[in-house]
């Protein structure tokens, strides 16, 4: 979808476009929430209600995630072929929700690429329940004030360059995902006995 279709499909239907958006756009640059708050840098929509609507898209998803990985379980999943090409890193991803489980939660909404296998996965292998509900709350709210504040922040600058933003926003995803695939290697790194 189109960054012009988003930011159509926020204005005409606003809060509840934020927040749909934000429950199944958990593989991307936020987009619906970045839209949701260049909509309140226009004051068409409010930044709270924008913030609020975020979160809790991206709560629900992550937590619906969770409890279907808690319910299915590990060994389930194992019996596909797909899941089993990933046994080294699951490995890996298990050690460190047992080692660091605060980071790996709340850091893990920020990882783009992987913020949907970190939900149920953590499910899978049966982390505590409310330890996984806190963590993935303060993560959740942290992501929704972070690109709601910079889409407020940023606004109109963005709704300048519609078109530069195409690539300026594949350009700041991939910075991220550098950043962030670096600081993994790091805590793989420091954590490795």
């Amino acid at each position: 979808m189109s960054p012009e279709a988003i930011e159509t499909l926020v204005r005409e239907y606003g809060y509840g476009m934020v927040l749909i958006g934000t429950y199944f756009d958990h593989y991307g640059v936020p987009l619906f929430l970045v839209f949701g708050g260049i909509a309140a840098s226009q004051d068409l929509l409010n930044g709270y209600g924008v913030l609020a609507c975020g979160f809790l898209g991206g709560w629900i998803a992550d937590l619906f995630l969770y409890f279907l990985g808690f319910k299915t379980g590990l060994a389930f999943w194992m019996q596909f072929r797909f899941v089993q090409m990933f046994a080294v890193p699951l490995k890996t991803t298990q050690r460190l929700l047992n080692e660091r489980p605060a980071l790996m939660v709340i850091m893990g909404r920020f990882l783009f690429a992987v913020s949907k296998f970190i939900p149920p996965f953590a499910g899978m292998v049966h982390f505590p329940v409310k330890q996984y509900i806190v963590f993935s709350f303060i993560g959740n709210v942290l992501f929704s004030i972070l690109f709601t504040g910079l889409s407020i922040w940023a606004g109109p600058f963005i709704l300048g360059s519609l078109k530069e933003f195409k690539i300026g926003s594949v350009l700041l995803a991939l910075a991220f995902v550098l950043m962030l695939v670096w600081l993994s290697k790091r805590l793989v790194k420091s954590t490795t006995p």
